[in-house]
């Protein structure tokens, strides 16, 4: 088995153990994984068109804008006029989108601090260097796909 095969089985295995831990949370907080990562690139503070929300997503403008039709509706964004261009209609996210994305986090955040738990000092301390070079990873990508959106 190869580095990336024994890497995907492991991220697997956590997440079927971990799984049952995430879906304890409020029946309406349920989120497709579109909607959700529509409201956390909302929640960088960008106010795009369903246009550019499409090709941020890399989906069609039409199904993009279904996404966005749902999540006004629940009250998880909210769409505007542009002030400078009253052509255009942006997105933004809502306080109840936040909210939401907050207490997923949170949900997500408490089944991995249990995992986190249950590791010895070391094990912690390892885990640790590896948390924080993947999250310079993280940001590195982040980084490089701004620069080239």
């Amino acid at each position: 088995m190869d580095e990336r095969e024994r890497l995907l089985e492991l991220l697997a295995s956590m997440q079927r153990d971990l799984l049952p831990s995430l879906v304890r949370m409020r029946e309406s907080d349920d989120l497709r994984l579109l909607d959700s990562v529509l409201l956390q690139v909302l929640e960088r503070g960008e106010e795009p068109t369903v246009k550019q929300l499409a090709e941020i997503l890399n989906r069609s403008v039409s199904r993009t804008s279904r996404i966005v039709d749902g999540l006004v509706r629940r009250g998880l964004a909210d769409r505007y006029e542009d002030p400078a261009d009253r052509r255009a209609r942006r997105i933004r996210i809502a306080p109840a989108g936040t909210e939401l994305l907050r207490r997923l986090r949170l949900v997500r955040i408490e089944a991995q601090l249990e995992l986190f738990n249950h590791l010895t000092p070391d094990e912690r301390e390892i885990t640790m260097q590896g948390m924080e070079l993947y999250a310079k990873a993280a940001r590195r990508i982040r980084d490089e796909r701004d620069r080239s959106g």
